[in-house]
């Protein structure tokens, strides 16, 4: 998640993937459930897993930051992916996703606040996320930490909904001209 460090919570932390991840992210993406509002939907690949690993630690070395591996504190064991993508179109983007039996529990909330502070404290400025429009956890979580819906056009694919989060909401406003 952070180049030589990693992002912590109360009951979580996200560090940088290692290749030990590799097949722990096959089976984490082997869940319908948990894949049904990623990319494509589908069952990630071993290349695949490998590929993201690999892009991963390149933007750890290229930007400081990037997306990592979602870990519970008491197990020690991988259950999520959380951080900074980095899409062609530009701008970093908000990504995690967590394992079926970890929903619920106030933990993607705990794993998003962390993640808005981590960007806060870095000024990356604005934030954005692509959620699937039924994703109706994912897009509440998003709202209640301060994101705003977009255009859907302005997505990079044309089935999400773009939200976008500003640390000073202001900034945006366009100042009426001083008498």
């Amino acid at each position: 998640m952070i180049q030589d460090a990693q992002l912590e919570t109360a009951r979580l932390f996200v560090r940088p993937f290692e290749d030990e991840d590799v097949d722990a992210l096959v089976d984490l993406f082997a869940d319908p459930d948990v894949r049904r509002y990623v990319d494509d939907g589908r069952a990630l690949s071993r290349a695949d897993a490998a590929l993201w690993v690999r892009n991963s630690r390149r933007n750890l070395r290229l930007h400081g930051y990037g997306t990592g591996a979602v870990v519970e504190r008491p197990s020690g064991r991988l259950i999520g992916w959380a951080g900074m993508a980095r899409p062609d179109e530009g701008g970093e983007e908000l990504i995690y996703g967590l394992a079926r039996p970890f929903w619920n529990r106030g933990l993607g909330r705990e794993l998003l606040a962390a993640l808005v502070d981590f960007a806060t404290e870095r000024g990356i400025d604005p934030l954005r996320a692509t959620v699937h429009p039924d994703n109706k956890a994912s897009i509440a979580l998003l709202e209640r930490q301060g994101f705003r819906r977009r255009s859907r056009a302005e997505a990079a694919d044309a089935n999400d909904l773009l939200f976008e989060r500003q640390a000073d909401p202001s900034a945006s406003m366009v100042a009426a001209p001083s008498r």
